[in-house]
């Protein structure tokens, strides 16, 4: 079984063009298996990089930390 990784800098740049995510968008747009997209955005809370939206369950948006870390890849130029 391949095993795909969706790299952070990409994941950010989807949840910043999308506003909202959940673990389907990452399904969808990564190829990754649900228990991969989870695991991907668990990681993301524990850095601090999204929050929770609201109430709704499941759904994801940019922290504050998340935005400055994204502008940062992308003047480093090389987002890995």
């Amino acid at each position: 079984m391949q095993v795909v990784k969706a790299p952070k800098f990409e994941v950010l740049k989807l949840i910043e063009q999308k506003e909202i995510i959940g673990p389907i968008d990452l399904v969808d747009h990564f190829e990754l298996s649900y228990h991969g997209a989870r695991n991907c955005l668990a990681r993301l809370k524990k850095a601090g990089l999204i929050e929770p939206l609201g109430i709704e369950r499941g759904k994801w948006t940019l922290s504050n930390k998340g935005i400055n870390h994204l502008e940062f890849l992308r003047r480093r130029g090389n987002a890995k």
